[in-house]
């Protein structure tokens, strides 16, 4: 038995071949599998206390809205295949972003960790730290490389710009072109995992970051990315990146950049 997310997804694919020709039968036969997570998704979002019953017309409803969140994500929605219900209820503005959520820090944690760190940089650190803060401050777009032999304080010096800029309440996001160096970078995670590279990759390639995705909203919010071992990336994975979110973002010049061997910084 396939939780309901993936039953949402095979209906989903289903609706697709444009070959069902009563999907609201489809939908009323198997809605109760099909929504067999939600009540513990719901409880585990925190909309409803752990002891109350949560209404079956509201867990019908999400199951509706998160499916037609995948059609939406593959530029389709319910209202394409009627007599389909569509949702009732404003869900996207109801359910927190578990991605936003990841991105709050405690201030005075930050400040202290920053104030620490500073504290023992060499000069260069200083000087690079600085560089690269006043250019996040005022918005300047300038690009960073640091580059130098290992053990010289690369990821000491980029996870402290990652801290100062959490100490001021904005989002630093921090990439790796690998899983083993997600390992250095606070808060890392991949490249392919975080933009959605494709993996059969070409020069006209864009990353498959969508509107709808729980990413969009902190790419909204991002004031620097920090891109760990970008030598390691191919060529077009960084051209298909670069294309999504100035497509995404709708800006032509929004990039700050660092390099720790490469960090992204957004206005």
């Amino acid at each position: 038995m396939q939780p309901g997310i993936a039953c949402r997804r095979l209906l989903a694919v289903i609706l697709l071949t444009d070959k069902v020709a009563k999907p609201h039968l489809l939908w009323d036969q198997f809605k109760t599998g099909l929504c067999d997570d939600i009540k513990h998704k719901l409880h585990h979002m925190n909309h409803y206390q752990a002891d109350q019953e949560i209404p079956e017309d509201d867990v019908y409803d999400y199951g509706l809205w998160d499916l037609n969140r995948i059609l939406v994500g593959i530029e389709r929605s319910l209202a394409d295949f009627p007599p389909m219900s569509l949702p009732q209820q404003q869900w996207t503005h109801r359910i927190p972003n578990p991605l936003l959520q990841a991105e709050q820090y405690n201030v005075d944690e930050m400040a202290t960790l920053v104030d620490e760190q500073r504290a023992i940089f060499n000069p260069d650190q200083a000087t690079a730290f600085d560089a690269v803060l006043e250019s996040v401050t005022n918005n300047q777009g300038h690009l960073f490389f640091i580059h130098t032999a290992g053990g010289c304080g690369k990821t000491f010096l980029c996870n402290t710009i990652a801290a100062e800029v959490r100490r001021r309440g904005q989002v630093a996001l921090c990439v790796a072109s690998s899983g083993i160096a997600t390992l250095l970078l606070d808060e890392e995670r991949t490249s392919h995992s975080c933009f959605k590279i494709p993996l059969s990759i070409h020069e006209d390639s864009v990353a498959g970051l969508k509107h709808n995705s729980y990413m969009f909203p902190v790419l909204q919010q991002i004031k620097v990315i920090i891109w760990d071992k970008v030598p390691m990336q191919y060529k077009y994975d960084i051209d298909a990146v670069d294309q999504c979110l100035r497509d995404l973002l709708e800006v032509s010049h929004y990039l700050h950049l660092i390099a720790l061997e490469l960090t992204y910084y957004l206005e």
